[in-house]
Protein backbone atom coordinates (compact mmCIF):
# COMPACT_ATOMS: atom_id res chain seq x y z
CA UNK A 1 0.00 0.00 0.00
CA UNK A 2 1.26 3.42 -0.87
CA UNK A 3 1.07 6.40 1.42
CA UNK A 4 -1.67 7.92 -0.76
CA UNK A 5 -3.81 4.74 -0.54
CA UNK A 6 -3.35 4.69 3.24
CA UNK A 7 -4.46 8.32 3.56
CA UNK A 8 -7.47 7.68 1.30
CA UNK A 9 -8.43 4.63 3.36
CA UNK A 10 -8.15 6.60 6.59
CA UNK A 11 -10.21 9.49 5.28
CA UNK A 12 -12.82 7.02 3.96
CA UNK A 13 -12.95 5.45 7.41
CA UNK A 14 -13.28 8.87 9.10
CA UNK A 15 -16.13 9.75 6.72
CA UNK A 16 -17.89 6.44 7.41
CA UNK A 17 -17.89 6.89 11.21
CA UNK A 18 -18.63 10.62 11.24
CA UNK A 19 -22.02 10.42 13.00
CA UNK A 20 -21.29 7.42 15.22
CA UNK A 21 -21.75 7.86 18.98
CA UNK A 22 -20.07 5.59 21.56
CA UNK A 23 -22.27 2.92 23.13
CA UNK A 24 -22.68 3.22 26.87
CA UNK A 25 -21.65 0.13 28.82
CA UNK A 26 -24.74 -1.25 30.56
CA UNK A 27 -22.94 -4.13 32.23
CA UNK A 28 -22.49 -4.26 35.95
CA UNK A 29 -19.23 -5.14 37.64
CA UNK A 30 -19.95 -8.55 39.13
CA UNK A 31 -16.75 -8.48 41.15
CA UNK A 32 -17.28 -5.16 42.90
CA UNK A 33 -18.10 -5.69 46.54
CA UNK A 34 -20.88 -3.37 47.62
CA UNK A 35 -19.86 -0.77 50.20
CA UNK A 36 -23.22 -0.87 51.94
CA UNK A 37 -23.61 -4.50 52.89
CA UNK A 38 -25.83 -4.67 55.90
CA UNK A 39 -24.00 -5.69 59.06
CA UNK A 40 -25.46 -8.42 61.21
CA UNK A 41 -26.97 -6.38 64.04
CA UNK A 42 -30.67 -7.10 64.21
CA UNK A 43 -30.91 -10.49 65.89
CA UNK A 44 -34.70 -10.55 65.51
CA UNK A 45 -34.37 -11.94 61.97
CA UNK A 46 -33.12 -15.36 62.90
CA UNK A 47 -34.40 -18.20 64.98
CA UNK A 48 -32.22 -19.34 67.82
CA UNK A 49 -31.05 -22.84 67.12
CA UNK A 50 -27.43 -22.66 66.09
CA UNK A 51 -25.76 -25.98 66.61
CA UNK A 52 -22.73 -25.65 68.87
CA UNK A 53 -22.05 -29.30 69.60
CA UNK A 54 -19.62 -29.79 66.73
CA UNK A 55 -17.36 -26.78 67.49
CA UNK A 56 -14.59 -27.31 70.03
CA UNK A 57 -12.15 -24.85 71.55
CA UNK A 58 -9.81 -27.76 72.23
CA UNK A 59 -9.38 -28.67 68.57
CA UNK A 60 -5.69 -28.46 67.69
CA UNK A 61 -4.72 -26.21 64.83
CA UNK A 62 -1.49 -24.48 63.87
CA UNK A 63 -1.37 -20.95 65.26
CA UNK A 64 -1.04 -18.10 62.80
CA UNK A 65 0.39 -14.62 63.21
CA UNK A 66 -1.58 -11.42 62.75
CA UNK A 67 -0.07 -10.78 59.32
CA UNK A 68 -0.33 -14.37 58.08
CA UNK A 69 -2.64 -15.25 55.17
CA UNK A 70 -5.03 -18.12 55.93
CA UNK A 71 -7.00 -20.26 53.51
CA UNK A 72 -9.19 -23.34 53.82
CA UNK A 73 -11.41 -25.18 51.34
CA UNK A 74 -13.34 -28.41 51.72
CA UNK A 75 -12.57 -31.14 49.21
CA UNK A 76 -14.73 -30.85 46.11
CA UNK A 77 -14.92 -27.05 45.96
CA UNK A 78 -14.03 -25.97 42.43
CA UNK A 79 -10.58 -24.49 41.93
CA UNK A 80 -12.09 -21.53 40.08
CA UNK A 81 -14.29 -20.72 43.09
CA UNK A 82 -11.29 -21.05 45.42
CA UNK A 83 -9.31 -18.62 43.27
CA UNK A 84 -12.21 -16.14 43.13
CA UNK A 85 -12.53 -16.32 46.91
CA UNK A 86 -8.82 -15.60 47.47
CA UNK A 87 -9.00 -12.69 45.02
CA UNK A 88 -12.12 -11.22 46.65
CA UNK A 89 -14.17 -11.59 43.47
CA UNK A 90 -17.23 -13.18 45.06
CA UNK A 91 -19.91 -10.70 46.05
CA UNK A 92 -20.17 -10.21 49.81
CA UNK A 93 -23.79 -10.42 50.92
CA UNK A 94 -23.33 -9.56 54.60
CA UNK A 95 -20.61 -8.95 57.16
CA UNK A 96 -19.83 -9.33 60.86
CA UNK A 97 -17.24 -7.55 62.99
CA UNK A 98 -15.98 -9.39 66.09
CA UNK A 99 -13.72 -6.58 67.37
CA UNK A 100 -14.04 -6.03 71.09
CA UNK A 101 -15.84 -9.29 71.85
CA UNK A 102 -14.63 -11.90 74.31
CA UNK A 103 -13.86 -15.38 73.00
CA UNK A 104 -17.19 -16.74 74.26
CA UNK A 105 -19.16 -13.80 72.84
CA UNK A 106 -17.33 -14.05 69.51
CA UNK A 107 -17.97 -17.79 69.26
CA UNK A 108 -21.68 -17.44 70.06
CA UNK A 109 -22.11 -14.48 67.69
CA UNK A 110 -20.24 -16.21 64.87
CA UNK A 111 -22.26 -19.41 65.14
CA UNK A 112 -25.53 -17.46 65.29
CA UNK A 113 -24.44 -15.43 62.28
CA UNK A 114 -23.58 -18.52 60.22
CA UNK A 115 -26.97 -20.01 61.13
CA UNK A 116 -28.70 -16.74 60.19
CA UNK A 117 -26.78 -16.43 56.90
CA UNK A 118 -27.58 -19.98 55.87
CA UNK A 119 -31.30 -19.53 56.58
CA UNK A 120 -31.27 -16.28 54.58
CA UNK A 121 -29.52 -18.13 51.72
CA UNK A 122 -26.49 -15.87 51.97
CA UNK A 123 -23.55 -17.40 50.11
CA UNK A 124 -20.54 -15.24 50.96
CA UNK A 125 -19.85 -13.16 54.06
CA UNK A 126 -16.97 -11.06 55.30
CA UNK A 127 -15.88 -11.61 58.89
CA UNK A 128 -13.60 -9.08 60.60
CA UNK A 129 -11.61 -10.65 63.42
CA UNK A 130 -8.62 -8.30 63.63
CA UNK A 131 -4.90 -8.97 63.68
CA UNK A 132 -4.47 -9.10 67.44
CA UNK A 133 -2.35 -5.96 67.80
CA UNK A 134 -4.09 -4.98 71.06
CA UNK A 135 -4.01 -8.50 72.48
CA UNK A 136 -2.27 -8.94 75.82
CA UNK A 137 -1.08 -12.35 74.62
CA UNK A 138 0.96 -10.69 71.81
CA UNK A 139 -0.75 -12.99 69.30
CA UNK A 140 -4.06 -12.85 67.46
CA UNK A 141 -6.36 -14.78 69.79
CA UNK A 142 -9.61 -14.26 67.86
CA UNK A 143 -7.97 -14.90 64.48
CA UNK A 144 -6.68 -18.27 65.70
CA UNK A 145 -10.00 -19.21 67.35
CA UNK A 146 -12.00 -18.24 64.24
CA UNK A 147 -9.58 -20.23 62.05
CA UNK A 148 -10.17 -23.28 64.26
CA UNK A 149 -13.96 -22.86 64.58
CA UNK A 150 -14.56 -22.40 60.85
CA UNK A 151 -12.50 -25.48 59.93
CA UNK A 152 -14.72 -27.56 62.23
CA UNK A 153 -18.04 -26.10 61.10
CA UNK A 154 -19.74 -28.44 58.57
CA UNK A 155 -21.65 -25.60 56.88
CA UNK A 156 -18.47 -23.71 55.91
CA UNK A 157 -17.22 -24.64 52.43
CA UNK A 158 -14.20 -22.33 52.34
CA UNK A 159 -12.62 -19.23 53.80
CA UNK A 160 -9.72 -17.00 52.88
CA UNK A 161 -7.99 -13.92 54.22
CA UNK A 162 -9.53 -10.84 52.65
CA UNK A 163 -8.05 -8.40 50.17
CA UNK A 164 -6.53 -5.21 51.68
CA UNK A 165 -9.60 -3.14 50.69
CA UNK A 166 -11.80 -5.46 52.81
CA UNK A 167 -9.59 -5.78 55.89
CA UNK A 168 -6.60 -7.76 54.64
CA UNK A 169 -5.30 -10.43 56.99
CA UNK A 170 -7.57 -9.10 59.74
CA UNK A 171 -10.68 -10.30 57.92
CA UNK A 172 -11.98 -13.37 56.10
CA UNK A 173 -14.20 -14.10 53.13
CA UNK A 174 -16.36 -17.11 53.98
CA UNK A 175 -18.45 -19.28 51.65
CA UNK A 176 -21.41 -20.93 53.38
CA UNK A 177 -23.07 -24.12 52.20
CA UNK A 178 -26.56 -23.71 50.74
CA UNK A 179 -29.47 -25.29 52.57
Amino acid sequence: MTKKQTEQGFSSFQEAIKGVKPIKNDRIDLYANPKNTRPFKDKNHYEDGASHAHISDEWQNTEVSGEEFIFFARPGLQLKTQKQLRQGKIIIDDHLDLHGLSIDEARETLLEFINFAQKQQIRCIRLVHGKGYRSSAQKPVLKNKVNSWLRQHPEILAFSSAQPKDGGNGALYIIIKSM
